[in-house]
């Protein structure tokens, strides 16, 4: 049986999920409340927020994961986080 593994590196531990609908709304959770510019908050809530995940399917089908990086706070006191998910086989 074939899983997800996601996570959001320092903000969200690797955690296992059954599919990408169940993945999307944590990893949404985990980052819509931080301090991230709207521009960059608008592309990652296309990514993994609601009604977003269509380009992560592609991607875990054709690559087996999808990456991003999270940009957190102001524009010279920002943080960078990786956004990962894989395809997990136990």
């Amino acid at each position: 049986m074939t899983t997800l593994r996601a996570e959001i590196a320092r903000i969200m531990p690797p955690a296992y999920f059954p599919d990408l609908d169940r993945a999307l709304p944590v990893l949404w959770e985990q980052v819509r409340g931080l301090p991230v510019s709207e521009a960059h908050r608008d592309f990652i809530r296309l990514c993994i927020g609601p009604a977003g995940g269509e380009g992560i399917a592609e991607c875990l089908t054709r690559h087996g994961s999808w990456s991003t990086t999270l940009y957190v706070g102001g524009m010279t006191t920002w943080t960078a986080h990786r956004i990962t998910i894989a395809t997990h086989r136990p």
